[in-house]
């Protein structure tokens, strides 16, 4: 009989087998490895909200948080938030007691809506997905026995499988990453822009009309209001010329005019967010020309008044 038309010994392919099962099942944690990775950054950066100075540490702090969270629990967030059924009645997220509406707070969310049937036939998915790496990771020896020609031929069909799944879910997570990354593309397109600067920076809207109280003009004066208190002071009145002045060496676009005001004064009065008094021009230095008018001070107002 020719030797090349012998059959294989069994240990000789029972070893064979058992080298494409370690290839296969590696192959398949890998995938499942970049699929989870993808899923945590998609969910760190689905939602953010807080203060516009602090951002980055809250952006920081969720890519944190998702890092160690299992698979399960990221399927669990990722099908609760990012995906959305069209009919779903949960209410929109409200602002808590750190977003005051007087001061400048920043929210973005992203979410994909499907129908209620669609949002279920994928949360069901997901959830055959997480059992499936579950399966892999902790339950494939007792599944199959590695020792026994049949069962590592089983083995490799069920890992072809298995890696076709897991490839369909993951190309489909990286499409929707991919509209993620342009709608945040967008996004940060318009936060550059002129407009977003008036609205959200400043307080001014697209026709005009002023929000004072989150004003960049008016945290100009309450900063400079600080700056120029001794230290130690409470409720100190500000010098309006002293705080114009500072203002212009700190903050030079904060003008009058950028909020349809023709002074100062009338900042003041417009934004309703300061006291203002009147005193006499201190008196002259000795050998100074003579000093007439006042002087115009202000200082914030406290909560408890009107």
């Amino acid at each position: 009989m020719d030797a090349a038309a012998s059959p294989v010994p069994d240990n000789t392919r029972l070893a064979e087998l058992q080298r494409a099962v370690q290839n296969k099942l590696g192959g398949c944690l890998l995938r499942l490895q970049q699929y989870e990775r993808l899923l945590k950054a998609m969910v760190a950066n689905a939602d953010l909200s807080g203060d516009p100075a602090q951002l980055q540490a809250v952006r920081d702090a969720q890519v944190e948080s998702v890092h160690r969270t299992t698979l399960g629990g990221l399927v669990s967030l990722f099908t609760g938030g990012y995906l959305r059924a069209e009919d779903d009645s949960a209410p929109a997220q409200e602002t808590d007691d750190k977003s005051p509406s007087d001061k400048p707070w920043f929210s973005f969310q992203q979410r994909k809506e499907m129908s209620a049937e669609r949002h279920e036939a994928i949360t069901a998915e997901l959830k055959e997905l997480v059992d499936l790496r579950n399966e892999l990771v902790h339950h494939l020896l007792e599944r199959f026995d590695l020792g026994q020609l049949d069962r590592c031929e089983a083995a490799v069909a069920y890992l072809d499988d298995s890696r076709a799944i897991i490839d369909r879910h993951y190309l489909t997570l990286r499409t929707w990453a991919e509209h993620m990354d342009n709608a945040r593309a967008l996004a940060a397109s318009f936060m550059n822009s002129a407009a977003f600067k008036d609205m959200f920076i400043d307080g001014i809207a697209p026709d005009g009309q002023v929000h004072w109280p989150m004003s960049g003009i008016v945290s100009s004066l309450r900063e400079a209001e600080q700056a120029l208190a001794p230290p130690g002071s409470q409720a100190r009145w500000t010098e309006l010329n002293a705080a114009i002045a500072w203002i212009a060496r700190q903050h030079p676009d904060q003008t009058p005019r950028r909020y349809g005001c023709s002074s100062w004064r009338q900042v003041l009065h417009e934004s309703r967010e300061f006291e203002v008094m009147k005193k006499h021009a201190p008196a002259p230095i000795e050998g100074a020309g003579p000093t007439t008018g006042t002087v115009v001070c202000y200082r914030s107002r406290r909560e408890d008044e009107p």
